[in-house]
């Protein structure tokens, strides 16, 4: 029975799967440079429920980690405790989609469940497309 719950509850885990997230703003550029991609930043602070659900429950999502991860390197950053580069922000989460080139693709602000965050990758790949 003990290794029935271990096995069902290792199989739930594995359905989860979180953005290798970069380490810092610079280790994210760097990382996008060498794989061709762009950067995806998670402006987020402790203790904001919106950010939690965001980076918990959305960003959690297989498929969407997969897609997200095709383009971007994604990079957290907290507000109060990490230099957030000038970017701007209403409230948290904000969400940068930022090209190769240093310029920003788009930005989203808020929260969005699963659904709306996949619609969002594909309204980028649809701007990076118009743009070449």
């Amino acid at each position: 029975m003990k290794f029935l719950f271990t096995f069902c509850l290792l199989g739930i885990v594995t359905l989860f799967a979180a953005p290798d997230w970069a380490s810092n703003y610079e280790n994210a550029f760097d990382k996008a440079k060498e794989q061709g991609k762009g950067v995806m930043i998670m402006l987020s602070k402790e203790h904001c429920d919106a950010c939690w659900y965001m980076e918990n429950i959305v960003l959690e999502d297989e498929v969407l980690v997969e897609k997200l991860q095709e383009k971007f390197v994604p990079l957290y950053l907290d507000i109060n405790d990490d230099n957030i580069h000038d970017l701007d922000f209403i409230g948290t989460p904000t969400f940068y989609f930022i090209n190769s080139s240093g310029e920003t693709i788009k930005r989203f602000d808020g929260l969005l469940n699963i659904k709306e965050f996949m619609a969002a990758l594909i309204v980028i790949e649809d701007i990076e497309r118009n743009n070449k």
